[in-house]
């Protein structure tokens, strides 16, 4: 064992993905920069362009009683990365990319599904079960009550026509691009959407609400801000950028509930408090998140860096102070509002 990690070359990396699902409508198949998450009844028809010099069917069954024999059918989906180094070194690097493309993946939920609903995408083996269980007992008499709640939807995510429909309109699709390489912007600004998307897929995919909500302020932050900020001056009125042309900005007092997220997350951070953090926080910090997506990755051209977005913020507030009813915003901004239920509101 200690020979095969310490040899080098170019590697196949393959590790089996629990909670998703890929439909033949976007083509069993969807590639998160250089991680492919692809079907099992793919996998036979691709082995070439991946770079597996035998078939499926023979490292199935060979050598016989082989680990190989269940480990294409162990889940529906696999994640696949083409590395090279030695086997021992390029290891974590694997498994830190697919967990990124993972976190990537599962964004794609944020204004797709209800969190309450999202699922838990993970490395197979490390996915977590959708329901918790629970039991009161009294400890006067033999009453007890048993039940239980949802902490993620029972079946896997499915990448449906549906899915890929929403995003036509949304932004994983055009985030996605950017990711890739496809739609070209500054590499720094690349990197630090990549970094915002695995953040905020990481808030995605917990069930804990404070760890959920910091996760959402850090793609926040970097999203719109930059060192030599005053973080709590800068969010609301770079977020009013976005979204201040909407109706509900002043009566929904978004600003003042912006600057109070904040000081909440300054409070996680540097105090360790936890107890004010509210589900309602963190799903007012996922509305915010998935509109400034959709808006940054609608306007690629206009938004080629985190330069451009906040040059952009700062016309937009210059018209502000001088009365003049904006020309720098977009006419195709957009928002899309989400309307929450009581059982929303509870915690995860």
């Amino acid at each position: 064992m200690l020979k095969i990690q310490q040899r080098g070359g170019d590697w196949v990396f393959v590790t089996p993905i629990g909670n998703l699902f890929l439909t033949p409508e976007i083509g069993r198949e969807v590639r998160v920069e250089r991680v492919l998450f692809v079907h099992r009844d793919k996998l036979p028809r691709i082995r070439k362009r991946l770079g597996l010099p035998m078939t499926i069917g023979q490292m199935r069954e060979s050598p016989p009683g082989s680990l190989f024999s269940e480990f294409f059918t162990s889940a529906d989906t696999f994640a696949v990365v083409r590395q090279r180094g030695k086997l021992r070194e390029i290891e974590p690097i694997c498994y830190r990319m697919v967990g990124d493309a993972i976190s990537i993946l599962a964004l794609s939920q944020l204004g797709y599904a209800r969190r309450r609903y999202a699922n838990r995408i993970a490395l197979f083996g490390e996915h977590i079960a959708g329901k918790t269980q629970r039991a009161f007992l009294n400890t006067r008499d033999a009453f007890s009550s048993f039940g239980g709640r949802l902490t993620s939807s029972p079946g896997p995510f499915a990448l449906t026509g549906h899915w890929r429909n929403f995003h036509r309109q949304a932004f994983f699709l055009g985030l996605l691009k950017i990711i890739n390489g496809d739609t070209k912007v500054s590499r720094s600004w690349r990197n630090d959407l990549k970094r915002a998307a695995i953040f905020a897929g990481r808030s995605i995919n917990s069930n804990d609400v404070a760890n959920s909500f910091l996760w959402n302020m850090i793609a926040l932050e970097l999203l719109l801000t930059q060192q030599g900020d005053k973080y709590s001056a800068a969010l609301p009125t770079r977020i009013e950028a976005f979204l201040g042309w909407v109706g509900f900005w002043s009566s929904g007092s978004y600003e003042d509930r912006i600057w109070e997220i904040y000081q909440k997350r300054s409070a996680l951070v540097h105090d360790g408090n936890l107890e004010d953090i509210s589900k309602k926080d963190l799903l007012f910090t996922d509305d915010l998140l998935f509109n400034l997506l959709v808006n940054i990755v609608r306007f690629p051209k206009l938004f080629q860096s985190k330069g451009d977005v906040i040059d952009f913020a700062e016309k937009v507030e210059a018209e502000h102070r001088l009365g003049l009813k904006s020309k720098v915003r977009p006419k195709k901004l957009v928002y899309f509002s989400h309307r929450y239920t009581k059982e929303d509101l509870d915690e995860i």
